[in-house]
């Protein structure tokens, strides 16, 4: 995924609103998210989610006044590596997630906090 020009979204998002049996899925990984104190960085949670063998970063509204969407990043353009991401996850090793979700690390949560402050 390439990176966007200034004034785009650098945003993907890569499903729907959620819906039907996509809501206990979203409200499971909500609820975990939320219990992580890393994850919430400006009005967003973010986690690692893993699929097709990939790690992407993802984030979840933290507004319960948005809708319930999950969106993806483009890690790359805001200098987080597909490396990083993998080192996360195998920091978390003795912690499976059968859905494919981990927390994000603290050195990717210090990158987006300081994404956000020249926004």
């Amino acid at each position: 995924m390439g990176c966007q020009h200034a004034g785009e979204s650098r945003w993907v998002i890569i499903s729907d609103p959620v819906q039907g049996s996509d809501e206990e899925e979203y409200g499971i990984v909500l609820e975990r998210v939320q219990k992580d104190r890393r994850s919430l960085v400006g009005n967003n949670y973010y986690f690692i989610r893993v699929r097709c063998s990939n790690p992407c970063l993802c984030r979840i509204p933290a507004s319960p006044h948005q809708v319930p969407r999950e969106e993806t990043l483009d890690h790359e353009c805001h200098g987080i590596s597909d490396h990083e991401l993998e080192e996360a996850i195998r920091k978390l090793v003795g912690d499976p997630r059968p859905d494919g979700c981990f927390q994000i690390s603290g050195h990717i949560e210090r990158k987006i906090r300081v994404l956000l402050e020249f926004e």
